[in-house]
């Protein structure tokens, strides 16, 4: 196993956290942009209304096809012959913070400094209804001294991990080899098995500290080929400083200014080839 020339993420339950999520919550702060509403139609009725059309999509299309949040709107408002006061892009922003705040996973934001201080290159993939924009708005306010290269939302693909796809087009956009690229998520099917599968480095993050419901289902699946285990982003830079550099790897070392070494020592090069 070589360092990684590029760490692809996934979203939720990994670089962030979507606590005390509340789709009722969504529905009653996206409420009041409502500018047109001939039938008169309650809040209790708007938000009914959404909660089982989603429902409905979400059986049909099955784990693998994605809905884009703006064509679901797009549904619901000319449902009811409603307009809203904000464009597609706001609206689905201002409902996305009212179903949950979200927060950095513990150390998420040290260990992206870490990643940039050793040249290593990140990216997203996310399975998620929100829109790309939204999700980079989203990650741009979370880490803001972070920019990540692409962020990808399976709503803009159409597919969902862990099918193919996504990561397909993942690393058509790094311009790199599979054993070049490590993907870090937390759940064992979409992230450890979709990316294992396609050929990427498969890193299983498992911090109980951050809540979501993929735990049991996590440990009952066991794939049938290596990939790594971390139970929070200290691990994780662990596992880093753990693994082999390449001659590559050692050449940029040597050419520039880096105050970290992977053997856990402290160092200080600067400028070593004149």
């Amino acid at each position: 196993m070589n360092k990684p020339k590029m760490i692809l993420f996934d979203y939720g339950g990994t670089l962030m956290s979507e606590p005390d999520f509340d789709p009722a919550s969504g529905n009653a702060a996206i409420y009041p942009y409502i500018c047109q509403n001939p039938h008169n139609i309650s809040l209790e009725e708007f938000g009914a209304y959404l909660l089982k059309l989603f429902d409905e999509i979400k059986a049909l299309r099955g784990n693998l096809i994605e809905i884009h949040e703006h064509i679901f709107m797009k549904n619901v408002l000319e449902h009811f012959d409603m307009k809203l006061s904000v464009p597609l892009e706001e609206a689905e922003y201002i409902t996305w913070n009212g179903i949950s705040a979200p927060r950095q996973t513990p150390g998420a934001a040290d260990m992206l400094a870490f990643l940039r201080n050793n040249n290593i290159r990140t990216g997203v993939i996310s399975n998620l209804c929100w829109s790309g924009a939204v999700l980079t708005r989203r990650l741009t306010e979370g880490f803001p001294e972070h920019n990540f290269e692409f962020i990808l939302a399976s709503s803009e693909y159409v597919f969902r991990k862990p099918d193919p796809h996504m990561f397909e087009m993942a690393l058509r956009k790094s311009g790199l080899e599979k054993d070049e690229i490590w993907y870090v998520g937390n759940d064992m099917a979409a992230d450890v098995v979709g990316a294992g599968s396609f050929g990427f480095h498969p890193v299983l993050y498992d911090d109980r500290s951050v809540p979501h419901n993929l735990f049991e289902r996590n440990e009952k699946i066991k794939p049938d080929f290596p990939y790594s285990y971390v139970r929070n982003w200290i691990e994780f830079t662990e596992l880093l400083g753990n693994v082999k550099l390449t001659t590559d790897d050692l050449t940029k070392l040597f050419d520039t200014e880096f105050k970290y070494d992977f053997i856990n020592e402290t160092a200080e090069i600067t400028n070593m080839k004149k």
